[in-house]
């Protein structure tokens, strides 16, 4: 598997939305003055989104612009649940062996020229994916591939060197391989489209890039040639508001109609306004603690159990998250496998940590660009102080964090943050977070201080390998208790996605393992 390069936009960058949320439910919420114009429809990001291109974003706000210029075989469904369905393929069928997957694509497909999709375009997107100048960070989801085969137009057909049994998720991933027009590859050859995609799109989606001005904004304009029912907006603007309550002046003025990424206090008051609507789905969200086991008082099992159970979980989710999140029962994210697996429960009880910590100090490290996450350090601090720990805040920047695999006794004792995996796959959770043997390059790419055992990474090889789905759930289920019981991670919380949004818009609709994302095809007015 090759090195993903996860910016922490995957894992730290998403502690900032610990304060987000999730259930596929709406309740009213909200103030406003106007209203955007019938057509036209306009979201903020936080900050600028990486270039544009399928292969190369690997980045949270980077979402909702690519998944509305780009579309790739497979898809999961928007109803917010874990199903996979058809995309740009119409059906598909997986060998026995699970080493040949063949789809077959829908019938008159076009890219936003008109250019029309057939199996060999397929191909060329998908070989773009691993193409040496393109630098793509999840191409590890191809590495598997030992042939690509085109019969005819409308099959695609893909062979594997071993099964794969997060394949499938993989090509339904926010981050799978797209369909990319194969004129435009053609044109721009040279460089496989790389400095073109920078700033203009060559999908099949349901908007095309009509402008895209870094800092200031992107502009996206309905795909005339769309292959599916035409998007209610002509336009979506997304505007780039650094300041989260700029964001809310504007929402509330009428100058945006969808914020996210919001503190849960921003949201309650919202929530008895019927101006606005609260929208809110489940996502593969978990907000948990990395722990140092190579050094400091984290080292030792005993102490580490103890603190564990120190942690009052219950009431720090309701101090935090309240209603728009839960208690982790897992150590993966919801949905990712059956209840009663790799489960992750404990009994609150500070009296075992109070007879170890005297004298001790622990630090606690944060991403000091995400204010939502000093709450929750803050609350653990004042938990873990009462049991008799010295505890210090430590923050952190991006750089320092993805420094300490490298040598786990220059980092703290516990790093907080809110990730999430590359699809609804328990190995790309497992093996991204806990896979111990970092140095080789086949996990651990979030890994921070090095935790997991031989063991544990044995167990996801198995799961990653079986042919059968009680087989790799019995898998992932060991790595994940393996886990629990060496106390690496502590998990807190599940965070649910949220949704602000003005009175009058309807459509929503959201993929599981996509935070912070809508299908914007599916919304429209009334």
């Amino acid at each position: 598997m090759k090195t993903p390069r996860l910016l922490l936009a995957l894992g730290l960058a998403l502690a900032l939305f610990a304060t987000a949320c999730s259930s596929s439910s709406s309740n009213s919420s909200g103030t406003t003055s106007g209203a955007s114009s019938a057509t036209t429809l306009n979201l903020a990001f936080s900050s600028d989104m990486e270039d544009p291109d399928p292969d190369t974003v690997y980045q949270l706000q980077g979402n909702q612009v690519v998944t509305a210029l780009y579309e790739g075989l497979l898809d999961y469904a928007p109803d917010g649940s874990n199903e996979i369905v058809p995309l740009l393929a119409e059906s598909y069928t997986v060998s026995d062996d699970k080493l040949t997957y063949t789809f077959k694509l829908r019938p008159n497909l076009k890219f936003s020229d008109g250019t029309p999709l057939d199996s060999t375009a397929m191909k060329a997107g998908f070989e773009r994916r691993i193409a040496e100048n393109v630098a793509a960070p999840a191409a590890y989801m191809l590495a598997g591939v030992s042939e690509y085969q085109t019969p005819d137009p409308s099959t695609f057909v893909m062979k594997l060197s071993a099964p794969d049994s997060a394949f499938i998720t993989y090509l339904a991933s926010m981050v799978s391989p797209k369909a990319i027009n194969p004129k435009v590859l053609a044109e721009n050859a040279g460089d496989n489209a790389v400095e073109f995609m920078k700033t203009q799109s060559a999908g099949t989606g349901p908007y095309v890039i009509k402008e895209f001005t870094r800092g200031q904004q992107y502009v996206l304009e309905r795909n005339e040639n769309y292959w599916g029912p035409k998007p209610y907006y002509e336009t979506v603007n997304v505007k780039i508001i650094p300041d989260a309550a700029s964001q809310i002046v504007q929402l509330q003025g009428g100058d945006l109609d969808i914020v996210t990424g919001q503190p849960i206090a921003t949201v309650k008051t919202f929530e008895n306004n019927a101006d606005f609507q609260i929208v809110t789905y489940p996502v593969l969200l978990k907000a948990w603690l990395h722990v140092n086991i190579a050094n400091g008082p984290t080292s030792d099992p005993a102490f580490r159990a103890a603190l564990r159970s120190a942690i009052d979980r219950p009431a720090l989710v309701d101090q935090v998250w309240g209603t728009y999140g839960a208690e982790s029962t897992q150590m993966y994210p919801v949905e990712m496998l059956p209840a009663g697996l790799a489960s992750d429960t404990w009994k609150s009880d500070s009296s075992a940590l109070k007879a170890l910590s005297g004298g001790k100090t622990l630090t606690i490290g944060y991403l000091a660009s995400l204010p939502a996450d000093r709450q929750v350090v803050e609350t653990l601090q004042t938990q873990l102080q009462a049991a008799g720990l010295s505890v210090e805040l430590v923050p952190l920047q991006t750089a320092e964090v993805n420094s300490f695999s490298a040598d786990p006794s220059t980092g703290p004792d516990l790093i907080y943050e809110v990730a999430y995996p590359d699809s609804s796959h328990p190995d790309t959770w497992a093996r991204l977070f806990w896979y111990s043997d970092v140095a080789s390059g086949a996990g651990g790419f979030l890994n921070y201080l090095v935790a997991g055992s031989p063991a544990a990474d044995a167990a996801m090889n198995a799961g990653i390998a079986a042919t059968d789905q009680a087989t790799e759930d019995v898998a992932y289920g060991q790595s994940g208790d393996l886990i629990h019981e060496q106390v690496s991670y502590i998990s807190l919380a599940d965070p649910q996605d949220v949704f602000i949004a003005r009175k009058g818009i309807t459509g929503f609709a959201h993929w599981l393992p996509t935070p912070f994302t809508l299908q914007l095809k599916a919304l429209k007015e009334g």
